[in-house]
């Protein structure tokens, strides 16, 4: 690969003066991180979503400066490699993004995600990659500064827009996810030649597949019966602990960045992108699910990320709910990398949990709303929603009669729904059928940190 910069620098040691996070009035660039798009049509509901994002982003980064790049981590298109006539996906997924920006002033970097070539993740995955250079077009490609060799061969691309560093790194398999020897090493020798030459500046690495472990859902293979090792791989890890300077995006499983665990920092940075399209969620048993991991209400939702640097290579992610047209929550600001690493705390898991307190249920009470038409009695159970720091994750609800369990409710939270926490649901009512006799239903939450409440419970007769 080429020579970066002709000195190397030591990683910067942080001060109190150095130690603001981030600087709104000098931002020096500004990236749209989005992924999943899934685009199947020029005229469809995806298609609507992509490019309401785009302008969404585009819109938003005008505050500060205007909009520099995107970044989409994988997923694309949605089958476009099936059958010759789904190739059009790519060529619907150009027209849409040309109708917002011309890729010329307004670069794209992108990784290539499973629905982006036949049969998902193999070792034709870079031949049939291939689909991506042919049909985008040269003028997609002009900021790419590394070997082309590696790109043509191995899918890995390095991409530099506004003086940062883009890595994409694409696998060769599946259950386990996992990508040849070669692209591993390309990672490792890249992040080393880019932090040596500038130690104080993150590095953007983005692959399809979540890495293992860190962010909200990376743990979904522990408790998902599909595949093995399907939603997130482990291979990446040791290059990446390497350098703390590295900030990894993966897609994938199009979690909401509502969760506070959509942010992890341990030896480096991850951080999720969600999904324009859809969402979906832990393998949880909640009430109203349409599949394992997936609300009847999974598509009322569309996120995505505005990735921010300052003149002090400070970083910020404005999360966007691109569905309510609204940013989610505050932003999260880390300082530029540091030679202590402190950089690295503030969005420590284990240290999150540690400060976090339980959510707190204030009562729960039920009411007979009348015979059903099989002699069941309709009873409404309602209780006002948890206090918490944040917000309460899961209610649990159980029902119980002669001290035996005869219904238990799991029910997830409106926290997706939601770009801002006080606009979150103030009470919950969930209707139960039960034969007649005297019950004790007991309700407790637990938060997105697995912080369970206190228990309040209620008794109801039923004659």
């Amino acid at each position: 690969m080429r020579k970066i910069l002709p000195l190397i620098a030591a990683l910067a040691i942080c001060s109190a003066a150095s130690a603001k996070d981030f600087n709104e009035k000098k931002v020096v660039l500004n990236l749209a991180v989005i992924s999943d798009t899934h685009v199947n049509g020029y005229a469809t509901v995806p298609a609507y979503k992509f490019r309401s994002a785009l302008i969404q982003e585009r819109d938003y980064a005008s505050r500060f400066g205007g909009l520099d790049g995107v970044v989409v981590v994988g997923d694309l298109a949605d089958s476009p490699a099936w059958n010759a006539a789904k190739y059009t996906e790519i060529d619907d997924w150009k027209r849409l993004y040309e109708s917002v920006f011309n890729p010329v002033e307004m670069p794209m970097a992108y990784t290539v995600g499973n629905h982006d070539i036949w049969k998902e993740w193999t070792t034709n995955t870079y031949k049939e990659a291939k689909q991506f250079t042919t049909r985008l077009g040269g003028d997609y490609y002009l900021r790419e500064v590394g070997d082309p060799a590696m790109a043509e061969q191995f899918e890995c691309r390095h991409n530099v827009i506004g003086g940062y560093h883009i890595l994409a790194i694409t696998p060769d398999g599946r259950d386990p996810v996992v990508y040849p020897e070669e692209s591993i090493r390309w990672l490792d020798e890249n992040l080393r030649a880019i932090t040596e030459a500038e130690p104080d500046k993150y590095v953007i690495v983005i692959t399809h597949a979540m890495i293992y472990g860190t962010i909200y859902g990376s743990f979904l293979d522990d408790t998902y019966p599909r595949h093995v090792g399907y939603w997130s791989t482990k291979v990446l890890t040791d290059v990446l602990s390497k350098y703390p300077q590295a900030v990894v995006f993966g897609g994938h499983l199009h979690f909401p960045l509502n969760d506070p665990r959509s942010v992890w920092q341990g030896d480096f940075t991850v951080m999720g992108t969600a999904s324009t399209r859809y969402m979906a969620i832990d393998n949880g048993g909640y009430d109203d699910m349409a599949g394992l991991t997936i609300m009847r209400d999974k598509d009322e939702f569309s996120q995505g990320i505005l990735l921010q640097f300052d003149n002090k290579g400070n970083m910020r992610a404005v999360r966007m709910d691109f569905y309510n047209q609204a940013t989610i929550g505050e932003p999260w600001t880390m300082k530029h990398p540091c030679a202590d690493k402190s950089h690295l705390a503030k969005y420590s898991h284990p240290r999150r949990t540690a400060l976090n307190t339980a959510p707190v249920l204030s009562e729960v009470s039920a009411s007979d709303e009348g015979l059903t038409g099989d002699g069941k009695h309709r009873v409404s159970v309602t209780w006002p929603a948890a206090k918490d720091d944040e917000f309460a994750h899961t209610y649990f609800l159980s029902v119980s009669r002669d001290g035996t369990v005869v219904t238990e409710r799991k029910i997830l939270s409106d926290f997706y729904h939601e770009p801002r926490t006080p606009l979150m649901k103030k009470t919950w009512t969930r209707t139960l059928e039960l034969e007649p006799g005297s019950y004790e239903i007991s309700l407790r939450a637990t938060d997105s940190w697995d912080a369970v409440s206190n228990t309040v419970t209620t008794s109801i007769s039923l004659r």
